[in-house]
């Protein structure tokens, strides 16, 4: 060990000699030429900047400063920091006409910037930024930090930017210096960027609070709630929205975007307990919620009043940088442990900005040389992040949606049939029949048959009840095969059952109602080792042979038949057309409306 620390100090040593001083002479930065200037000119690389901790420096004080750092890209991001910065650079117009030039910063509200131009003659042109000059009044249409200054033809210039912030903010060097006409294009875009995307939450929003609304459905409107905060903040924090909207309004800059960001963070929490269904899942999670809630819904209440940006700023930075990875972790939970598949957009959304957040935070808000990108392209990223995981959102509140429809499709379909044989119940078969009518399918081709099992209660006595439910879920099956699938089969309750079909003549009809009472007969029902032998009678009416077309009145003629059929000796179809005369036999009158609950009970007696 001790013959290796001779080399270790001479490494040392050797890459002390060969680091480059970093104080650099103002007279030795390179001069920006404007002939062959780009629109778009980033003054890292040909300028120098000075650290101002207490912001205490005048210019003469800052110039004479001996702290002069060459500006480059590993200096770029100075981090979490309510210093204040200096920077100074050179520019000479060698064309022949004066050219005007503009420098921003594009963190927007800054507390502070301002640009000093030194003439050679030593005179100085201060011109500065405020950030809560109402936009109608700035002197340039600009929503973010900007000045403009010119330099005359043939002239050089020294140029000292000066800015910083107030509070803690994270800040970096990348001061652009933009042509006249380059300044308008970039003007033009970023307003056009913010605006797409403020419209669109907006527009989403707007959907999703009038449909919750008429809806009644508390999760939407929350959510709704959510995406007006989200698009609050970005214009107050771009600054596009009140320059379009309320120019001369700045008491509303006055405002800041802490308020919204709590807001934004109670109205998550919010949507996320409701949609995940914590109080029933997970009553500790929500309990924690509930808290969450409460508390940044208070802090937005008292954020607007108060006006404290030592303590909502610290404030906002953990809520933006604990709120998406916090309901990343119930989303997962909720998607992988609770099986609620919509949740897995959530997961996904919520990710997506819980990355781009720790992304912007790492690069923005603490010191990390080797990621060279601009804090303007990380606000842009996590905010498309944020518009493309409401979008997520919508799809799980979508398929939240479509699995209620699915749900209640279900139940409807559930209480339409006949819980032991399948097979549509008398609520069904109005629900079918109401349909039809709706349709302007009814009468057309359709037949009825009411169909009653002979004997049914020697089945129940002789071989038990659960095998009398055996040969009617038997028959059930056997109707299934014989019908097609848009035919109407229908139990009515007891042994009874109806079936509604299309056919071309009486004969067609008859022979398909024959056929299922044939096959009946021919297929005994096996229960329990035994072979239950059976058979059925029916009365069969064309639908269009009613005077009304009321469901009841023919329910009541192929009734009456029906009771010709068993009165004939059962097992045999009879249709209505075959009875001479119906009065006098103690059977509904066609045409004469009756209760169809009295049908199971004729049928008992019948058999």
């Amino acid at each position: 060990m001790t013959a290796r620390l001779p080399i270790f100090v001479l490494v040392f040593c050797l890459v002390l000699i060969a680091s480059p001083s970093r104080a650099v002479d103002f007279q030795d930065l390179p001069e920006i030429p404007l002939s062959s200037q780009r629109d778009d000119l980033s003054l890292l690389g040909r300028s120098s900047f000075l650290v101002d901790p207490e912001g205490v420096l005048s210019l003469d004080a800052a110039l004479r400063s001996d702290g002069w750092e060459p500006a480059t890209e590993a200096s770029r991001k100075r981090g979490l920091t309510s210093a204040k910065f200096w920077m100074r650079f050179a520019v000479v117009n060698d064309t022949a006409v004066p050219r005007e030039l503009v420098v921003t910063h594009d963190v927007g509200r800054l507390t502070d910037f301002a640009i000093f131009t030194i003439s050679p003659d030593g005179q100085v042109d201060r011109r500065a930024f405020d950030a809560m000059q109402a936009y109608e009044d700035r002197p340039l249409a600009y929503a973010g930090a900007a000045v403009a200054f010119t330099v005359p033809a043939g002239e050089r210039r020294e140029v000292v930017a000066r800015f910083g912030n107030d509070h803690a903010i994270p800040i970096h060097l990348n001061l652009m210096l933009w042509s006249e006409r380059g300044f308008e294009h970039h003007s033009v875009t970023s307003t056009a960027f913010f605006v797409f995307w403020i419209g669109c939450l907006a527009t989403a929003a707007s959907f999703w609070l009038l449909y919750g609304i008429f809806m009644r459905q508390a999760r939407m409107v929350v959510y709704a709630v959510y995406m007006s905060a989200v698009a609050s903040t970005y214009v107050i924090f771009s600054g596009v929205g009140l320059q379009l909207l309320f120019p001369g309004n700045s008491w509303l800059q006055h405002l800041g975007f802490d308020w919204s960001v709590f807001m934004l963070t109670a109205a998550a929490y919010e949507f996320v307990r409701r949609h995940l269904d914590l109080e029933r899942l997970h009553p500790r999670h929500n309990t924690v919620l509930r808290v969450a809630v409460g508390f940044y819904a208070t802090a937005a209440l008292l954020a607007l009043p108060a006006q404290a940006p030592v303590i909502e700023t610290p404030l906002t930075f953990f809520a933006l940088m604990t709120m998406p990875f916090h309901l990343t972790w119930l989303s997962w939970i909720a998607w992988r442990s609770d099986g609620l598949k919509y949740a897995s957009w959530m997961a996904f959304g919520w990710g997506l900005v819980s990355l781009s957040t720790l992304l912007t935070a790492s690069v923005t808000a603490y010191f990390v040389p080797y990621l060279a990108i601009s804090h303007i392209i990380l606000v842009r990223l996590v905010f498309i992040g944020i518009v493309i995981e409401s979008l997520l959102l919508s799809a799980s509140l979508a398929q939240w949606l479509r699995g209620q429809e699915v749900r209640r499709i279900a139940a409807e379909t559930a209480a339409s049939r006949d819980s032991l044989t399948g097979l549509l119940n008398r609520r069904g078969f109005e629900a079918h029949v109401h349909h039809l009518k709706r349709t302007g399918l009814w009468p057309g081709k359709l037949w009825l048959v009411l169909i009653d099992l002979d004997r049914f209660k020697d089945i129940n006595d002789t071989y038990s009840h659960a095998a009398g439910d055996g040969v009617l879920t038997h028959f059930a099956s056997m109707l299934r095969r014989e019908f097609r699938a848009n035919d109407v089969t229908a139990r009515f309750g007891g042994e009874e059952f109806i079936l509604l079909f299309e056919a071309e003549t009486e004969e067609a009809a008859r022979s398909a109602a024959d056929r299922v009472r044939q096959r009946f007969a021919d297929t005994p029902t096996r229960y329990d080792g035994f072979k239950i032998g059976h058979t059925l009678s029916a009365g069969l009416v064309r639908v269009g042979n009613s005077p009304d077309e009321d469901e009841a009145t023919l329910i009541a003629m192929a009734d009456a038949a029906l009771y010709a059929a068993k009165k004939a000796g059962r097992n045999q179809v009879r249709a209505y057309s075959d009875l001479d005369e119906i009065e006098g036999q103690g059977q509904p009158t066609p045409g004469k409306v009756v209760d169809l609950t009295s049908l199971s009970s004729a049928a008992k007696a019948r058999s």
